[in-house]
């Protein structure tokens, strides 16, 4: 008995978190598409905008296209440029040359180098807060690109409102020339039109994005002090801080934020790791934060699972590690006794399915299209699962993680030394194990584990180099 109910818990781990993360996201698709932009103009300001770039190892022809970019902005008069480095000494002359070439030809930018560098990426964002003259700040990566109107509309929101601190673009990814930047560029387009469309229409608070948010820099100064140095994830934790001051984060969703997506699963995979990690370590970390916030108890239940967006992959995990041996324990297949838990997330699948095509239908793609990009987005997060779960237990065991930058242009090409390929083994397993319950006559589990495994299956079938290799 004791067996049977741990293996009901098992199979309600695999539908239940799953089910509610898919309903989440039907809910907030369908009110997104009731979004309505903020009031917004096009009037100059006198301000200065301060526009920081953190660099750590960044190839230097990405810095040198951001500063090509900003440049050619027609508000040029009002922002300055500052770069923080934490390169090593020997990249330093080469950061330098390129800064003094474009102040020569009339940039205002300055280069600040941290020579001990301290508090991940949310270090070198303070030591520029610090040192900055803007008014407003806005963050660049050096792969990312934003128009200035959304600058000039995002100040004009704060001046008129004195409650907005923050103006979030529409991010949008700027390759899909591999299978791994197509599936990363159509997951994210379905997921801005639920998290942050949807969110928006619902008036709930949505969160900063790490590059496309213009700040109040002067409250991000004095009233926050500026990003907390013990965060990975600097983007997520200022936003439950600012939300529980009760000021306002809005969603301009006709200006894109134009971002380099992964082209290879390693890349992804140190990304995906530092995210997991950062969101799971922000839920607990401003805990009181967000409970303290003055919102309706349901926007900060959804705020709380908006950081765990993760878990439901690693719960899904997590019950097939707990059900699989129970079943061939007790020669019981709680798939085929038990299969009304699953009808609930078929449905919602179904619904999620249908508003994914919807959604890409906006990029010109067609439902075939659609559908092959959703099966490659669900295999990548399959293949992605131990990575996840593993970043998930370090923050929940408080166990601290390095800070790691996806690896960008030239850098993304690079392979250092053979890693344990986890992916391959456990995808190995779950493949067995399937198999096993199928000869025994347990179908229906079985069947399942053949399922789930065929997101690991092609993932080292396209990707196995990148498994094999950090």
């Amino acid at each position: 008995m004791i067996l049977y109910m741990i293996g009901l818990i098992g199979l309600l781990l695999i539908f239940i978190p799953s089910t509610i993360f898919l309903l989440i996201y039907i809910v907030f698709y369908h009110y997104g598409t009731r979004y309505r932009l903020p009031k917004t103009q096009n009037t100059s300001f006198n301000d200065i905008v301060s526009i920081i770039i953190p660099v750590r190892n960044e190839p230097i022809e990405l810095m040198q296209e951001a500063l090509n970019n900003i440049y050619n902005w027609n508000i040029r008069d009002n922002i300055e440029v500052i770069i923080v480095s934490d390169d090593p000494p020997e990249r330093l002359a080469y950061i330098e040359e390129l800064v003094y070439s474009w102040r020569q030809r009339g940039l205002n930018i300055h280069l600040i180098w941290r020579s001990e560098p301290r508090g991940y990426k949310a270090g070198a964002l303070n030591t520029a807060l610090y040192a900055s003259r803007g008014k407003y700040l806005y963050i660049v990566d050096v792969d990312s690109r934003v128009s200035p109107s959304f600058i000039v509309k995002a100040v004009n929101i704060m001046m008129r409102n004195k409650n907005v601190v923050a103006v979030v673009a529409r991010w949008t990814g700027k390759n899909r020339d591999t299978r791994v930047a197509e599936a990363v560029f159509a997951s994210m387009k379905f997921i801005v039109d639920a998290l942050y469309k949807g969110r928006s229409a619902l008036k709930l608070p949505v969160f900063p994005v790490g590059t496309g948010t213009l700040f109040d820099a002067e409250f991000i100064r004095r009233e926050l002090g500026g990003w907390d140095e013990e965060r990975i994830q600097d983007d997520m934790e200022i936003g439950c801080r600012i939300m529980a001051r009760g000021k306002e984060i809005l969603f301009l969703n006709d200006e894109k934020v134009y971002v380099e997506v992964p082209r290879r699963f390693k890349s992804l995979r140190v990304q995906q790791e530092r995210w997991a990690y950062g969101s799971a370590d922000t839920a607990i970390a401003r805990f009181k934060d967000i409970l303290k916030a003055p919102l309706p108890w349901y926007a900060k239940l959804e705020a709380f699972n908006f950081l765990l967006q993760y878990l439901p992959a690693f719960l899904v995990f997590l019950g097939f590690l707990i059900v699989a041996p129970i079943s061939y324990f007790l020669k019981y297949d709680f798939f085929e006794e038990l299969w009304i838990l699953g009808v609930p997330w078929l449905v919602s699948a179904v619904l999620y399915i249908r508003y994914y095509v919807r959604s890409l239908g906006e990029c010109g793609y067609g439902v075939w299209r659609s559908i092959v990009n959703l099966g490659r987005s669900s295999a990548i997060t399959t293949l992605l699962t131990p990575t996840i779960s593993i970043a998930l237990l370090k923050a929940f065991l408080r166990i601290k993680m390095s800070f790691k930058r996806t690896p960008k242009g030239t850098y993304e090409h690079i392979t250092s030394h053979y890693r344990v390929p986890i992916e391959i083994i456990i995808g190995i397993l779950i493949l067995l194990t399937g198999i096993v319950l199928i000869i025994y006559g347990i179908v229906y589990t079985g069947l399942w584990c053949l399922f789930y495994s065929t997101g690991y299956i092609y993932g080292i079938y396209r990707w196995g180099r990148d498994l094999l290799f950090k």
